[in-house]
């Protein structure tokens, strides 16, 4: 009866380890994909034209990233890609899908040369939350014909919506 138990048990954990992991690659394979595609200008996953005014226009998604809940193209002073893991109004909900987020984005974009700096968060209340920027180092004697993309993840608040955001974005460079 005890081994049973300790079999089912230690078989859950596999499938649930294994689920964890196969989650881990679709993630960095569509941010990676993303990545990949910004010297395009997007032009292989952007979708369908949403609204195009003087201060921004919008595209569909052609892609989406595991665990967001929304995303579009943005060209507004550049070009890049817009995805939202949380939206609540509840501030509490905002540290477990930042966390869980930075540590994926850190793993994925780190293993492909990737630095991560913080810059403070000017949003009132959220100043524990970093912006993290996800760049390449910078080669000084190679000025790439393109230059490379980079990648933000970011905890916000619309003041006149009370709703908290956690945002990545994908820059064209």
């Amino acid at each position: 009866m005890f081994i049973a138990r300790f079999l089912i048990i230690f078989i859950i954990g596999i499938v649930t380890w294994a689920e964890s992991l196969a989650q881990q690659d679709e993630f960095c394979d569509a941010v990676s994909f993303i990545m990949r595609d910004a010297p395009n200008k997007f032009r292989n996953i952007r979708g369908k034209l949403q609204q195009a005014n003087s201060t921004a226009t919008l595209w569909d998604c052609g892609i989406k990233i595991p665990g967001t809940i929304k995303s579009r193209f943005v060209a507004s002073m550049g070009l890049f890609y817009e995805g939202a893991f949380l939206q609540t109004m509840n501030k509490e909900d905002v540290q477990q899908i930042y966390d869980k987020y930075k540590y994926l984005l850190t793993k994925c974009l780190g293993a492909q040369g990737f630095k991560m700096s913080q810059q403070d968060n000017f949003y009132p209340g959220l100043e524990h939350y970093k912006k993290l920027i996800y760049m390449l180092d910078a080669n000084e004697k190679e000025a790439p014909e393109h230059p490379p993309a980079h990648a933000a993840l970011e905890a916000t608040y619309s003041k006149d919506l009370g709703i908290y955001t956690v945002v990545i974005y994908i820059f064209e460079h």
